[in-house]
């Protein structure tokens, strides 16, 4: 079987604008940078897979269908630019703060690998030879889990607020083009990780 090669995208902070439970589409902004850097990792031969936490729904701060409208409207706005989103996968739960049946632990939550491991399985995803990209620890840490190379991009969190996670990201970059740039450089297979700081 043909494995291919997949970037997993955090969404709020790394696709568009984190507003906070981020869910109403008329709010939907894409950062600078998403558009062209997604058409640079598309040309690259990846797969773009969204694997996005929303606790929000646990919270009862917005609906399961909100957030797949939201969804549908972010897939819209960048296949309107050429850009073809092959999946989102999603986690609804909060082991602590959730109600009802999302009020639980879940391996579908970063950090862990859940939701990468399901795409991977669904879509035969050579993950060794896929990247994580996102802009908090706990996107670092899921995609070290599921055994891809990981890029901590400093837009939305920047990599602050989860003080509990100390996982290392392979690479720094500013927003996706940078990351686009520094995944365009990267061997094909894997190689012992070499650590990228956005300055260099």
């Amino acid at each position: 079987m043909t494995l291919h090669r997949a970037i997993f995208l955090d969404r709020d902070g790394t696709l568009n604008e984190d507003l906070g439970y981020t869910h109403e589409v008329e709010r939907l902004r894409l950062l600078p940078g998403v558009v062209p850097g997604l058409k640079q990792l598309a040309a690259l031969g990846f797969r773009l897979v969204i694997v996005t936490n929303q606790s929000g729904i646990a919270r009862g701060r917005f609906s399961l269908d909100d957030m797949r409208r939201f969804n549908d409207a972010l897939c819209g706005r960048l296949a309107g630019e050429g850009i073809e989103i092959a999946a989102v996968y999603h986690s609804p739960y909060h082991p602590t703060e959730g109600v009802g049946p999302y009020r639980r632990d879940s391996e579908c939550r970063k950090p862990r690998p859940g939701m990468l491991l399901a795409a991977a399985r669904d879509l035969a995803l050579d993950l060794p030879a896929s990247f994580a990209i996102g802009d908090k620890i706990s996107d670092v840490a899921a995609g070290r889990a599921a055994g891809c190379r990981t890029i901590l991009v400093q837009t939305g969190r920047a990599g602050q607020g989860e003080p509990e996670l100390t996982a290392r990201p392979d690479a720094v970059a500013r927003d996706l083009v940078h990351a686009a740039q520094l995944i365009a450089q990267w061997p094909a297979s894997p190689q012992p990780h070499t650590y990228q700081d956005a300055s260099t």
